[in-house]
């Protein structure tokens, strides 16, 4: 009676199981369809923003003087041109342009951002005042549904903002154009994933049933496997619904956001979280997995970067519904190329970025940082920790963690969720990998997870002679393409954790990078060495000497050098008026805090040439 009763249980388990499985995969589709079918509409703010930006690229005394076409002669005619053309290539936009109320219902084309035959400016035949400009005139920012301008011209969604004079009087407008056929794109890759989607829950039915089978035949030979099928089907289950839990959110992300790289973004994730669900459905069809008690490993070559970015990614927008901090350290000792299970190590980080991101509270942090700890005969032991500033956890419920099932008491299973089989199974994963976890907490202040694992250096990190350079034939991303060695940057900046910051964005292109603490420190180093540098990166508040004044004094050092160096202002004051006081103290260029990567890779290839003698492009 009471092995009947454990088979009528099993027999239920994975029914439930099944049944929600298949209402969370129901309803990630429904999301999903109602995210392709929103999309066309919710680029609005993008665009009003985007507009509002193009307003900025061209003051309101330079467009007053372009009225006739005769002042297309004029050199900042073509100035303002190859402003919004570098805007729309940075924004990913198809056209934006500057449009003047002539009166009499129309409106007069002042320049573009094209430079074919087709491109509109002072004389261009003046067009109808529609509506949305209307609005921009009257000094509010508004976009306009799809559009036909003229013949070749189709399906163009548009906003528009206005340009402000000192008096704070309309003196243009700014517009800017996307054409929809991208969002359509997007909703019919959506749609696809919908349908692969519903192939891998017809997968994981028959998997489940196939698997099912299995247990119950293998129940009947002993007690022993009754255990360990209950065991497979647990974690069966954990398996399936973490990369679920990054389908859904990543969804839910791209419904709400009306950035359209930021659905391309999600869309990868959501594929990425996908393909890692077939894996697990592929685990399940190999009954040689199947043992609750090992797990095989499948050592490959892998980059332990890249790795580390999307175990971040599965959960960072749970942390970002928090609005935590999430942070990742590398030590650059750590090996671009390592040799092992990469899907099994990376479970084992998502699982505790996870469970810091669930006992964080909101505007809490945490940080992923990777350490090599030892090397020898070509074994790496890496130490790996995840340090938040959660609930803590009582030393004497600490022991228990790592047990099946296990969390530090039942109200917090309560208050939180979860099975309590994520450290169990991490447990297991690392001790295979040759490592051991353990915690580090004090209740009410935060924890620390830290495991070691030991693996290989990865063959492909010797196949590559050249620090920065990509192998022959493969693409590799912007990040990798970029090498500055040779090349040395002054950094001045007092704030030890920008300054470390900067740093750890850069290694990857070897650029040398000289630290001074203040801007009295920096003119002193450059003065010792002027040849030493070729660009100075500047913090403008510095105790001692600020960054206005130490760009004044290395300027006039009277060296060939001092004149020529690019300096460029690296600091959180972004106003118009702190970018102009930047660049009256004889800074180059200006990059605003927070720092986007992006925009100091584009300063490097700006100023310096990615090849010893070349000439920079200014």
């Amino acid at each position: 009676m009471k092995k009947f009763l454990h088979d009528r249980l099993v027999v239920f388990m994975f029914f439930a199981s099944t049944l929600s499985v298949l209402v969370i995969m129901l309803y990630t589709s429904v999301m999903m369809k109602s995210t392709a079918d929103f999309l066309k509409y919710n680029i609005e703010g993008r665009m009003i923003a985007l507009s509002r930006l193009a307003a900025r690229i061209a003051t309101a005394d330079e467009l007053s003087g372009l009225v006739t076409s005769d002042d297309m002669n004029k050199p900042i005619f073509g100035d303002i041109k190859r402003r919004l053309a570098d805007f729309a290539a940075e924004t990913d936009i198809t056209y934006a342009y500057y449009l003047r109320d002539i009166g009499g219902g129309e409106m007069q084309f002042i320049v573009d951002n094209d430079f074919t035959e087709e491109t509109v400016n002072l004389a261009t035949p003046p067009i109808p005042y529609e509506e949305s400009p209307k609005m921009a005139q009257e000094g509010i920012a508004s976009t306009a549904g799809l559009g036909n301008y003229s013949i070749g011209y189709d399906n163009l969604l548009s906003a528009f903002a206005p340009v402000f004079d000192a008096e704070g009087s309309v003196v243009a407008i700014a517009g800017v154009d996307v054409i929809d056929e991208r969002t359509i794109l997007i909703r019919n890759r959506i749609a696809l994933l919908v349908v692969f989607m519903l192939a891998t829950l017809i997968i994981v039915i028959v998997s489940g049933f196939k698997g099912l089978t299995l247990y119950r035949n293998k129940a009947k030979q002993s007690e022993a496997a009754d255990a360990a099928k209950g065991a497979f089907l647990s974690h069966m289950s954990h398996e399936m619904r973490t990369p679920m839990n990054a389908i859904i959110g990543m969804t839910t992300i791209a419904k709400m956001s009306s950035d359209v790289e930021k659905k391309d973004h999600c869309i990868k994730k959501i594929a990425e979280a996908s393909s890692h669900l077939l894996g697990v459905i592929n685990d399940i069809l190999d009954m040689s997995k199947i043992d609750a008690n090992k797990l095989a490993l499948s050592p490959v070559s892998f980059n332990f970067e890249k790795m580390l970015q999307r175990a971040v990614g599965i959960v960072n927008f749970q942390a970002d519904e928090k609005r935590q901090d999430l942070t990742v350290h590398i030590d650059g000792d750590v090996p671009l190329f390592l040799s092992g299970d990469e899907q099994r190590l990376a479970q084992v980080i998502t699982n505790l970025l996870g469970n810091a991101v669930k006992f964080t509270p909101e505007g809490g942090s945490i940080i992923l940082s990777a350490l090599l700890a030892d090397e020898r005969d070509g074994i790496c032991t890496l130490q790996i920790s995840v340090t938040d500033t959660g609930i803590g956890i009582p030393k004497e419920q600490q022991s228990r963690l790592f047990g099946s099932f296990e969390q530090a008491e039942i109200s917090t299973s309560h208050k939180f969720g979860g099975t309590g089989l994520g450290l169990a199974i991490s447990k297991r994963i690392v001790e295979m990998m040759g490592g051991k976890i353990w915690i580090e907490s004090e209740f009410g202040k935060g924890s620390s997870f830290i495991f070691t694992v030991r693996m290989k250096r990865g063959a492909d990190e010797f196949s590559d002679p050249w620090p920065c350079a990509g192998p022959s034939g493969t693409d590799r991303s912007p990040r990798e393409k970029d090498c500055f060695l040779g090349y040395r940057a002054l950094l001045a900046e007092d704030i030890e954790i920008n300054r470390e910051i900067v740093q750890t964005l850069l290694e990857p292109t070897s650029l040398s990078i000289v630290c001074a603490k203040n801007g009295a420190e920096a003119v002193e180093l450059f003065k010792e060495a002027p040849d030493r540098y070729d660009i100075i990166f500047m913090d403008v508040q510095m105790p001692e000497v600020d960054g206005y004044e130490a760009t004044r004094r290395i300027r006039a050092l009277g060296v060939p050098k001092a004149e020529e160096i690019p300096i460029v202002a690296m600091t959180a004051n972004v106003f118009r008026e702190d970018i102009k006081k930047c660049l009256d103290a004889g800074m180059n260029d200006h990059v605003g805090k927070p720092l986007d990567f992006d925009e100091v890779m584009d300063r490097l290839r700006r100023y310096l040439p990615q090849e010893r003698g070349e000439v920079p492009s200014l």
